[in-house]
């Protein structure tokens, strides 16, 4: 498993008794048996609670040594008349001795150390005051016996409001049920009867109301509420043993050592640091699939020659502080570099000064002024955790980002080496998003990118617009085979009319009579054809006989290589073959002789035949019709044949037309479906993107809308660009989109087609537009013509941002500048699982907004992903917990980190406080000041 740095998930009982307890059953269990019981039940964190002792707290510490088992000294105390119980807990490198020193002080005598009968008459208040500074109260199961129902409603508010009273241990999972109702719930009242081995008298709702006060008021306060084991030697069993060891338990998020500061850290904020059994039977956490771990920088212009900065990172939320000049944004200017990651813009130019600084920042130091902080010998090497495999990114030979040698290599746990990648664009895998406060603004001025934001996120988004595309291409084809159509179309009426003027001329042909004769003489010509094909063909078989008589034609073998042994053998056998195929030879010629003379008892045969008679007579007498006809004065009568082909191929071209009609309207029908599909796409579209905001987490103060096809600005730029007319003819554009978006655009849509389409055919139209647009309109080529039948207007995304709960939802356009760049933040941190790089986002807003959003979206965030944030704003590591933070060093020349670790820490409390509040003193005089608030 890959170490990590900060605060992270214990499994914690903090509620545990040894036999220093005198109610422990087997007083035989060695201290190494009960430590071995607990690593056994999977426990981190462990707290000895003796009953009024702590006795047992050396030996078990002795015991857990080197078995990664955390131990905080503790005492199970009872206090008061009605003998109320108590956890108290210090920290863990606290011994016997200050415990039994504590105990002295609340007056628990010595005879009664680890007898639960033994108690003080110190209250509870008492208790908790006595221990104030140096334990933590937690006090014992609230809802059961011993607990706090004795303490009256006003005593109880006293005592809960305590600085050192942040959490309490709770043994009904059922009370906390926030929709249960006590009175009348017979349920309840016979489990826990049954629960508690039906006493006698039983439990009636009096006594079952009392115990679930303390635990109402709890939740009403924001209290941890914790779950321990109490370990009972067996179940319901009063006294204690081994086998209850972590049979209840407590997720605890505390610092990687923990502490006590680290336990009162976590009671703080319980709903992000506690999670009980009850909620949480597992782990609560399960690192992103993809994390940064660390990354090292060697020999840069900005950090110490020849010394490695390294600066480690959870896979949380890590926050990156320091003053001025400290270079804390240089750390991920470095991750962009190696990854050459480049500002997402989305097209928003004025985001190119950002991308300008990037590239002027990782690059070979050069110019005038000198820009660029790598040297020739600079390394970065950047370490990501993806699917629980370590890799290691090392960048050396820098130019740029785009010229710079990168090696990937992962570590193997079986051999403990690294093994190089080299697949080709390995590095893609590692993907993170990174933004700036400008970045961010920028996306809320600008309606498409954060469309295009929401894009990205949706799986499915890439799949429907593939598929808009081919629908969008199969519309264009079809257009483009209408528009062939339509140019055959259109010569219809010319050839109906070249048909009708030809059927008037052959008609007077067939008026005289010579009609008939050269449509005889035309049949016997074709006849003539067939006859003079057979001819041809039989004439080839000639041809073909003499070829095989050739070929079949065999010379007999040459003997003179022979022996005369031999060849006296051989030759009389070759020889009779030679005979043989000369025999042949002799027949084909006498078969080709026979054929030869059927041939031409063929052409002779035709020659006086009637057919050929017949033939003769026609042509004689069209001969002496054409004769009587030119003394007649009907002249060139051969053009007859001509006027009879052309309407003949006149009449061929009709029928294709009139098959393409029949065509035509079946391509329309096709390309109408296209375009009601390409519609649906864009449905689709509007669907996948409500589905997904849908599902986000957003704040009560925040929410997001898809209005379909509702983004005039988006509408106009594509009409626009359709036309290529950037700026022009406003007016007219303006009264052709008002059209869309006056009414249901899907319907409205249709409209605005029409009109432009009744433009282009001159009919008369309601809308007054200028010539010159006309003009323009008309000049448009087909493929514009097109774009314009698929022409929709996008989604537009709406924020609603409200600035108190009780306040009405307005749209971000009207919001200030703030408001919109902390409704963008608070969008961005709302989906996603890959590393989130933020560089100052809180920069232009008011503590209020990062306080009221931010933070919370942060705190939810780092759930499902890691964050890392550069900031100046002390509510995001604190308020959002931080699980690591890096403190950089601005008294130093040179990128160097002063202090990292967790909010636990001493000293990162007080760098945050000198650089982020402007030292304790400041913040101490802000928090008398706001005394009266």
């Amino acid at each position: 498993m890959v170490k990590f740095k900060g605060t992270r998930w214990f499994k914690c009982d903090f509620h545990l008794h040894t036999t220093k307890s005198k109610c422990f059953e087997d007083q035989s269990v060695t201290p190494e048996q009960w430590v071995d019981r607990a690593i056994e039940q999977g426990l981190d964190c462990v707290a000895i609670t003796d009953h009024n002792s702590g006795l047992g707290v050396d030996e078990i510490k002795m015991a857990a040594k080197d078995k990664g088992l955390v131990i905080f000294p503790g005492v199970e105390i009872t206090c008061d008349s009605a003998k109320v119980h108590l956890l108290v807990i210090f920290d863990v490198n606290q011994s016997a001795a200050d415990i039994r020193d504590f105990l002295v002080r609340a007056d628990i005598n010595a005879k009664d150390f680890g007898e639960q009968a033994g108690y003080t008459l110190k209250s509870v208040m008492q208790i908790a005051k006595l221990a104030e500074g140096k334990a933590l109260i937690i006090p014992s199961h609230i809802d059961s016996y011993n607990g706090l129902s004795s303490l009256s409603s006003s005593a109880l508010n006293d005592f809960y409001s305590l600085d050192n009273i942040n959490g309490v241990q709770v043994v009904h999972g059922e009370f906390l049920n926030s929709s249960i109702d006590i009175k009348g719930n017979s349920d309840l009242i016979l489990k826990l009867n049954q629960f508690y081995g039906n006493p006698t008298p039983p439990f009636d709702i009096d006594k079952i109301q009392k115990w679930y006060s303390p635990v109402k008021k709890a939740i009403d306060k924001n209290l941890a509420i914790l779950t321990f084991s109490d370990n009972p030697h067996e179940p319901m069993s009063p006294k204690h043993g081994l086998a209850g060891i972590g049979e209840s338990y407590t997720w605890i998020k505390m610092d990687e050592k923990p502490s006590l500061e680290s336990l009162r850290q976590a009671l703080l904020l319980p709903e992000f640091r506690i999670k009980n059994h009850i909620q949480s039977p597992q782990t609560p956490y399960n690192k992103p699939n993809i994390w940064i771990k660390s990354i090292s920088i060697l020999n840069t212009h900005i950090t110490k020659k020849n010394c490695e900065l390294k600066v480690e990172f959870s896979p949380q939320l890590n926050t990156i502080i320091g003053g001025r000049g400290s270079g804390k944004s240089s750390i991920i200017r470095f991750i962009r570099g190696v990854f050459n990651k480049k500002i997402d813009s989305n097209n928003i130019q004025s985001l190119n000064n950002i991308i300008s600084d990037q590239d002027d920042f990782y690059k070979l130091e050069a110019g005038r002024p000198k820009k660029g902080v790598i040297n020739k010998d600079s390394i970065i090497e950047i370490e990501i955790v993806r699917n629980d495999n370590l890799y290691k990114i090392t960048a050396s030979g820098i130019s740029n980002s785009q010229k710079q040698s990168i090696k990937i290599e992962m570590f193997d746990d079986l051999t403990s080496k690294w093994v190089v990648n080299n697949d080709e664009g390995f590095i893609k895998f590692f993907e993170f998003e990174q933004y700036s406060q400008k970045q961010i603004y920028e996306i809320a001025q600008e309606p498409n990118a954060l469309r295009e934001k929401i894009d990205i996120a949706i799986q499915d988004i890439p799949r429907i617009k593939s598929e808009q595309d081919l629908i969008k291409k199969k519309f264009l084809e079809k257009s483009a085979e209408i528009r062939t159509m339509d140019l055959l179309i259109k010569d219809k009426g010319l050839i109906e009319t070249n048909i009708n003027d030809l059927d008037i001329s052959i008609k007077k042909f067939h008026k005289s009579g010579i009609a008939d004769l050269l449509v005889s003489k035309e049949n016997f010509t074709k006849e003539k054809r067939v006859l003079s094909d057979f001819q041809d063909k039989i004439i080839a078989k000639e041809t073909l006989l003499d070829s095989l008589i050739l070929d079949v034609n065999v010379l007999d073998i040459d003997y003179k290589i022979f022996s005369e042994e031999y060849r006296d053998i051989l030759e009389p056998i070759s020889k009779t073959v030679v005979e043989q195929y000369a025999k042949i030879k002799s027949q084909l010629e006498a078969l080709k002789a026979s054929i030869v003379d059927s041939n031409q008892n063929y052409t002779e045969s035709v020659k006086k035949s009637k057919w050929n008679t017949d033939f003769a007579k026609k042509i004689t007498d069209l001969n002496n019709k054409r004769l009587e006809l030119e003394k007649d004065g009907i002249e060139d009568i051969a053009n007859y044949e001509e006027l009879a082909e052309n309407k003949k191929k006149f009449i061929d071209k009709l029928s294709v037309i009139k098959k393409t009609l029949l065509e035509r309207d079946t391509h329309i029908s096709k390309r109408d479906k296209f375009q009601i599909q390409y519609l649906e796409k864009c449905k689709e579209l509007t669907h996948a993107r409500n589905n997904f905001v849908s599902s986000l987490s957003t704040d009560q103060k925040l929410k997001i809308l898809i209005n379909q096809f509702r983004n005039k600005t988006d509408f106009e730029n594509k009409f626009r660009a359709i036309l290529q007319k950037e700026s022009t003819f406003q007016d007219d554009i303006n009264k052709l989109i008002s059209i869309c978006f006056t009414g249901i655009v899907e319907t409205k849509i249709k409209e605005f087609r029409q009109i432009f389409l009744d433009i282009r055919e001159d009919k008369k139209i309601t809308l007054s537009l200028s010539g010159g647009f006309i003009t323009v309109i008309k000049n448009l080529n087909a493929a514009q013509v097109d774009e314009i039948q698929l022409l929709l207007p996008e989604d537009e995304i709406e924020i609603q941002y409200k600035s108190n709960l009780k306040s009405s939802f307005k749209s971000l356009s009207t919001a200030s500048a703030g408001q919109k760049t902390t409704a963008i933040l608070t969008f961005l941190l709302s989906y996603g699982k890959t590393p989130l790089i933020l560089d100052q986002p809180e920069d232009d807003l008011d503590n209020k907004l990062v306080y009221d959003l931010i933070v919370d979206r942060l705190k939810k965030a780092k759930e499902e992903r890691q964050l890392i944030v550069v900031t100046h704003n002390a509510n995001i590591p604190v308020n959002g917990d931080a699980e690591y933070i890096i403190s950089m060093n601005s008294e130093t020349r040179k990128l160097n980190v002063l202090y990292s670790g967790t909010l636990e820490q001493k000293q990162i409390k007080k760098e945050i406080c000198d650089v982020m509040e402007g030292s304790e003193g400041a913040f101490d005089m802000r928090s008398r000041r706001y005394k009266q608030i």
